[in-house]
């Protein structure tokens, strides 16, 4: 899904690493692709994923949360909301660019939390279909 995200950070030493916030909720993630020069203060369209290094680790949850949670001052984070065959709905919603919800079956369509080692930001050319 794409978002329109107004910039609220960027940090002087790590390049890559951006504070965003998106229908109130602010997080912290790397812009893996950003095919032009990004300012504090502007909005623009992006599109939000995540990050596994080591294993994925995913568990069902009984209550209905949507939030996504950063564990300590790091990039980890836990995502929390309703698992889809290729997204997570956690207020935002997150693409499964790798497929790792294909080896959890048992969760579609259930509330989750899953820890993720930073999330993935991806700013787009064009601005098409933003929520």
């Amino acid at each position: 899904m794409i978002y329109n995200a107004l910039v609220k950070k960027l940090d002087t030493q790590i390049e890559e690493e951006v504070t965003l916030e998106i229908d109130g909720v602010e997080f912290t993630g790397f812009a893996l692709i950003c095919p032009y020069e990004i300012e504090l203060g502007k909005s623009y369209p992006v599109l939000i994923g995540f990050t596994i290094l080591d294993d994925l680790m995913i568990r069902e949850i009984q209550e209905e949360k949507k939030e996504i949670e950063r564990i300590g001052l790091g990039y980890e984070y836990y995502i929390r909301g309703m698992l889809n065959e290729e997204t997570i709905d956690a207020g935002i919603v997150f693409t499964d660019e790798d497929e790792y919800f294909s080896d959890y079956p048992e969760f579609i369509d259930k509330n989750v939390e899953m820890k993720v080692d930073r999330i993935s930001i991806e700013f787009l050319k064009t601005p098409s279909n933003i929520t």
